[in-house]
Protein backbone atom coordinates (compact mmCIF):
# COMPACT_ATOMS: atom_id res chain seq x y z
CA UNK A 1 0.00 0.00 0.00
CA UNK A 2 1.41 3.56 -0.69
CA UNK A 3 1.80 5.73 2.17
CA UNK A 4 -1.64 7.74 3.10
CA UNK A 5 -1.39 11.60 2.12
CA UNK A 6 -0.92 14.46 4.95
CA UNK A 7 -5.04 15.08 3.79
CA UNK A 8 -5.85 10.97 5.07
CA UNK A 9 -5.31 11.23 8.62
CA UNK A 10 -8.41 10.20 9.84
CA UNK A 11 -9.89 7.07 11.28
CA UNK A 12 -12.50 5.17 8.94
CA UNK A 13 -15.21 3.23 10.74
CA UNK A 14 -18.29 1.28 9.17
CA UNK A 15 -21.66 0.26 10.69
CA UNK A 16 -24.54 -2.44 9.48
CA UNK A 17 -27.66 -2.65 11.18
CA UNK A 18 -27.27 -5.29 13.38
CA UNK A 19 -29.21 -8.43 12.40
CA UNK A 20 -30.12 -9.88 16.42
CA UNK A 21 -33.28 -9.45 17.32
CA UNK A 22 -34.26 -7.30 20.01
CA UNK A 23 -35.17 -9.92 22.27
CA UNK A 24 -33.98 -13.63 22.46
CA UNK A 25 -37.76 -14.64 22.60
CA UNK A 26 -37.66 -13.27 18.61
CA UNK A 27 -34.66 -15.26 18.28
CA UNK A 28 -35.45 -18.28 19.35
CA UNK A 29 -38.94 -18.37 17.65
CA UNK A 30 -40.44 -21.19 15.64
CA UNK A 31 -43.42 -22.03 13.69
CA UNK A 32 -44.90 -25.71 12.66
CA UNK A 33 -44.07 -26.71 9.49
CA UNK A 34 -47.52 -26.37 7.02
CA UNK A 35 -49.22 -29.33 6.42
CA UNK A 36 -49.34 -29.99 2.55
CA UNK A 37 -52.62 -28.60 0.81
CA UNK A 38 -54.26 -31.98 0.78
CA UNK A 39 -53.81 -33.16 4.44
CA UNK A 40 -54.76 -29.44 5.13
CA UNK A 41 -58.10 -29.82 3.16
CA UNK A 42 -58.43 -33.44 5.31
CA UNK A 43 -57.94 -32.01 8.43
CA UNK A 44 -59.97 -28.94 7.70
CA UNK A 45 -62.83 -30.83 6.70
CA UNK A 46 -63.01 -33.65 9.74
CA UNK A 47 -62.01 -30.90 12.41
CA UNK A 48 -58.70 -32.79 13.18
CA UNK A 49 -55.58 -30.58 13.42
CA UNK A 50 -51.74 -32.27 13.53
CA UNK A 51 -48.75 -30.18 14.58
CA UNK A 52 -45.22 -31.10 13.25
CA UNK A 53 -41.33 -31.09 14.37
CA UNK A 54 -39.32 -32.64 11.34
CA UNK A 55 -35.83 -34.12 11.48
CA UNK A 56 -34.10 -32.08 8.63
CA UNK A 57 -37.34 -32.45 6.17
CA UNK A 58 -40.13 -29.51 6.38
CA UNK A 59 -43.53 -30.29 5.47
CA UNK A 60 -43.99 -33.18 6.93
CA UNK A 61 -47.16 -33.88 9.31
CA UNK A 62 -49.01 -36.41 11.07
CA UNK A 63 -52.81 -35.91 11.99
CA UNK A 64 -54.46 -37.70 14.84
CA UNK A 65 -58.13 -37.97 16.01
CA UNK A 66 -57.49 -34.24 18.44
CA UNK A 67 -56.15 -31.40 17.81
CA UNK A 68 -52.78 -31.28 18.87
CA UNK A 69 -52.23 -30.55 23.00
CA UNK A 70 -56.07 -30.95 23.28
CA UNK A 71 -57.34 -33.98 25.12
CA UNK A 72 -57.18 -37.06 24.52
CA UNK A 73 -60.73 -39.14 23.40
CA UNK A 74 -60.93 -41.46 26.56
CA UNK A 75 -61.97 -43.99 23.74
CA UNK A 76 -57.92 -44.60 23.17
CA UNK A 77 -56.95 -44.46 27.31
CA UNK A 78 -57.49 -47.16 30.38
CA UNK A 79 -60.91 -45.17 31.00
CA UNK A 80 -62.20 -46.66 27.44
CA UNK A 81 -61.43 -49.49 25.15
CA UNK A 82 -57.57 -48.61 24.99
CA UNK A 83 -56.86 -48.95 21.10
CA UNK A 84 -54.85 -47.59 18.91
CA UNK A 85 -55.92 -44.16 17.36
CA UNK A 86 -56.36 -44.21 13.77
CA UNK A 87 -53.42 -41.96 12.26
CA UNK A 88 -52.67 -40.70 8.87
CA UNK A 89 -49.41 -39.31 7.54
CA UNK A 90 -47.63 -37.26 5.00
CA UNK A 91 -46.30 -39.88 1.79
CA UNK A 92 -42.70 -40.40 3.79
CA UNK A 93 -39.93 -38.25 2.17
CA UNK A 94 -36.87 -40.44 -0.61
CA UNK A 95 -34.48 -42.54 0.77
CA UNK A 96 -37.30 -44.18 3.78
CA UNK A 97 -37.09 -47.47 3.91
CA UNK A 98 -39.24 -48.40 6.85
CA UNK A 99 -42.43 -46.23 9.25
CA UNK A 100 -42.16 -46.95 12.82
CA UNK A 101 -44.82 -45.28 15.20
CA UNK A 102 -44.08 -44.50 18.79
CA UNK A 103 -45.95 -43.20 21.67
CA UNK A 104 -44.46 -41.75 25.00
CA UNK A 105 -45.88 -40.36 28.35
CA UNK A 106 -43.55 -37.37 28.20
CA UNK A 107 -44.49 -37.04 32.14
CA UNK A 108 -42.91 -40.03 33.04
CA UNK A 109 -40.77 -41.49 30.09
CA UNK A 110 -43.06 -44.53 29.89
CA UNK A 111 -43.32 -46.00 26.46
CA UNK A 112 -47.19 -46.41 25.38
CA UNK A 113 -46.30 -47.75 21.63
CA UNK A 114 -43.36 -48.73 19.75
CA UNK A 115 -44.43 -50.62 16.37
CA UNK A 116 -41.64 -50.99 13.33
CA UNK A 117 -41.87 -52.85 9.92
CA UNK A 118 -44.24 -50.62 8.11
CA UNK A 119 -44.34 -50.08 4.80
CA UNK A 120 -42.72 -47.21 3.41
CA UNK A 121 -45.61 -46.62 1.05
CA UNK A 122 -48.09 -46.13 3.42
CA UNK A 123 -49.60 -43.04 5.29
CA UNK A 124 -51.75 -43.85 7.57
CA UNK A 125 -52.65 -46.65 9.98
CA UNK A 126 -56.61 -47.71 11.01
CA UNK A 127 -57.58 -47.45 14.48
CA UNK A 128 -56.16 -50.62 16.52
CA UNK A 129 -54.53 -51.53 13.44
CA UNK A 130 -51.17 -53.29 13.58
CA UNK A 131 -50.33 -54.05 9.44
CA UNK A 132 -48.91 -57.05 8.30
CA UNK A 133 -45.25 -57.37 8.15
CA UNK A 134 -45.26 -54.87 11.43
CA UNK A 135 -43.63 -55.71 15.24
CA UNK A 136 -44.63 -54.23 18.18
CA UNK A 137 -42.80 -53.80 21.38
CA UNK A 138 -44.17 -54.93 24.71
CA UNK A 139 -45.86 -52.31 26.56
CA UNK A 140 -45.65 -51.12 30.06
CA UNK A 141 -48.41 -53.89 31.41
CA UNK A 142 -46.01 -56.77 29.75
CA UNK A 143 -47.90 -57.28 26.47
CA UNK A 144 -47.51 -56.60 23.40
CA UNK A 145 -48.72 -53.21 21.44
CA UNK A 146 -50.22 -50.23 22.53
CA UNK A 147 -51.79 -49.28 25.70
CA UNK A 148 -53.50 -46.17 26.27
CA UNK A 149 -52.45 -43.15 28.23
CA UNK A 150 -53.48 -43.93 32.09
CA UNK A 151 -51.72 -41.39 34.73
CA UNK A 152 -51.81 -41.84 38.11
CA UNK A 153 -55.39 -40.51 39.24
CA UNK A 154 -55.88 -37.08 39.14
CA UNK A 155 -53.02 -36.04 37.22
CA UNK A 156 -52.77 -34.87 33.96
CA UNK A 157 -50.01 -36.13 31.54
CA UNK A 158 -48.98 -35.37 28.13
CA UNK A 159 -48.17 -37.93 25.21
CA UNK A 160 -46.32 -37.71 22.21
CA UNK A 161 -47.20 -39.94 18.98
CA UNK A 162 -43.96 -39.73 16.36
CA UNK A 163 -44.03 -41.17 13.17
CA UNK A 164 -40.69 -42.07 12.02
CA UNK A 165 -39.31 -42.37 8.46
CA UNK A 166 -36.42 -44.80 8.68
CA UNK A 167 -33.52 -44.81 6.44
CA UNK A 168 -32.80 -48.65 6.45
CA UNK A 169 -35.20 -51.19 7.32
CA UNK A 170 -34.89 -52.86 11.29
CA UNK A 171 -35.74 -56.26 10.81
CA UNK A 172 -37.10 -56.29 14.47
CA UNK A 173 -39.35 -59.12 15.59
CA UNK A 174 -42.25 -58.41 18.11
CA UNK A 175 -42.29 -58.77 21.91
CA UNK A 176 -39.06 -57.24 22.53
CA UNK A 177 -38.21 -54.23 25.26
CA UNK A 178 -39.75 -51.09 24.31
CA UNK A 179 -36.12 -49.02 25.31
CA UNK A 180 -34.19 -51.34 22.96
CA UNK A 181 -36.60 -50.77 19.72
CA UNK A 182 -36.54 -47.18 20.80
CA UNK A 183 -32.81 -47.26 20.50
CA UNK A 184 -32.72 -48.41 17.51
CA UNK A 185 -35.74 -46.50 16.11
CA UNK A 186 -34.00 -42.82 17.23
CA UNK A 187 -30.31 -44.54 15.03
CA UNK A 188 -32.19 -45.10 11.71
CA UNK A 189 -34.53 -41.97 11.77
CA UNK A 190 -34.24 -39.26 8.71
CA UNK A 191 -37.31 -37.72 9.59
CA UNK A 192 -40.29 -37.61 11.97
CA UNK A 193 -43.49 -35.56 12.79
CA UNK A 194 -45.26 -35.55 15.47
CA UNK A 195 -48.66 -34.80 17.69
CA UNK A 196 -49.38 -34.30 21.26
CA UNK A 197 -52.10 -34.94 23.57
CA UNK A 198 -53.39 -34.72 27.51
CA UNK A 199 -55.02 -37.13 29.55
CA UNK A 200 -56.11 -36.87 32.54
CA UNK A 201 -57.14 -39.89 34.54
CA UNK A 202 -60.13 -39.74 37.02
Amino acid sequence: MRPALPSQDGSVSTSAASTVPDTEDDFFETRPAELPSSSAAEGAATGLVATTTTIGIPGLSITAPWRDGAPIDPRYTCNGDNVSPALSWSVAPEGTQEIAVTMIDQDASFDHWAMTGIAPDRTGLAENETPEGAAAALNGTGATGYTGPCPPGGTTHTYRITVHFLDHALGLTGGGSADDMRAAIDAATLASADVTGTFTSS
